[in-house]
């Protein structure tokens, strides 16, 4: 069995030139470890120890803390298979077309300096040894305190319809990644709930710090007719609560791995957006949520360590316009 930190160094390499085993993920599968045969605009081929999908097997193929490539498995062979990448948007073929260029000519321009891929490195081997791993969602009657949020429902849904007769959905800032039509309300950051939350929506504030092991908490909004790509989480360590707060009736839906998962008004639901999935709102009316990133079970010191590295890994959200709190 190869050495942790050979494992390491395949990958976690200095330049994506140097990149010769990548990670294969399928429907409630845990990720395997593949080497990268051959790279195309259109297919990649990886060889594996064992365990080679069948045909027709959707997943997907990445590295860590770097975009994800949809596939579909088209051939294999003992020790390996063949997989055509299928539905890449944009950001995702500019990523693969980097990807390419940067094993043809050795750039290394936008690869994380030494300092943070030791502390990627380090997260990463954490995260490796942590329990339930396997699991996608889990129960909220496993975790108490979410209870709490569908007990106060009632106010926190007046505190989210007061930000909405005051504003326009389309004068509310993006979320972190950008995606369009797909909003923010910053709850809390780093495992502190915001000052002007506090003032703005205090019951909800209230409910989010008494949160076990909070990392991160915003109002969630997609606008009629958003639709959230295929994504997952750079980090393992965390597990997402939702809150339907505003939920339109009509196609509107969490798809994880294929499955859908059906968000209700005053209802919780706790899953691993480690795992592939993908939003949408094909309907005419606004959809909110709560979201919220809590850390997973684990001893202090890994806790302790990956809120430090938090701070460089995650980036920060805009706080809520001070002339919010005026109303």
């Amino acid at each position: 069995m190869p050495r942790q930190s050979h494992i390491l160094r395949e990958l976690f390499p200095r330049s994506l030139q140097q990149v010769e085993e990548i990670l294969w993920t399928a429907k409630s599968k845990l990720e395997m470890r593949c080497t990268l045969k051959s790279l195309s605009e259109t297919q990649v081929v990886l060889e594996v120890e064992n365990d080679v999908p069948e045909v027709g097997t959707p997943g997907i193929v990445w590295l860590p803390y770097f975009r994800i490539f949809p596939v579909v498995v088209t051939a294999s062979t003992d020790h390996g298979f063949t997989a055509e990448f299928d539905g890449l948007d944009d950001v995702m073929k500019k990523s693969l077309d980097f990807f390419l260029e940067s094993r043809e000519t050795g750039t290394q321009q936008r690869r994380p300096g030494w300092v943070v891929r030791t502390l990627y490195k380090t997260v990463y081997s954490i995260e490796q040894r942590m329990k339930g791993i396997e699991n996608r969602t889990f129960l909220p009657q496993d975790y108490p305190w979410s209870l709490d949020f569908e007990n106060h429902y009632a106010s926190i849904r007046r505190e989210v319809d007061n930000i909405f007769n005051n504003v326009d959905v389309g004068s509310i800032p993006l979320g972190v990644d950008q995606f369009p039509k797909a909003h923010s309300v910053l709850v809390a950051q780093q495992g502190k709930v915001e000052e002007e939350a506090k003032q703005l929506l205090p019951t909800l504030a209230q409910v989010v710090g008494n949160v076990p092991s909070l990392a991160n908490a915003e109002l969630s909004i997609l606008a009629p007719g958003a639709e959230l790509r295929l994504h997952k989480s750079a980090f393992r360590c965390f597990l997402r609560m939702h809150l339907g707060i505003i939920i339109p009736k009509g196609d509107v839906c969490l798809e994880l791995e294929g499955e859908r998962l059906e968000w209700q008004e005053g209802k919780v639901m706790i899953f691993d957006d480690f795992y592939p999935h993908r939003a949408w709102n094909k309907t005419e009316h606004t959809r909110v949520i709560l979201m919220v990133d809590l850390f997973r079970p684990m001893p202090k010191w890994q806790k302790y360590f990956l809120r430090f590295a938090q701070q460089y890994a995650i980036p920060r959200l805009p706080t809520i316009p001070k002339e919010w709190l005026s109303w």
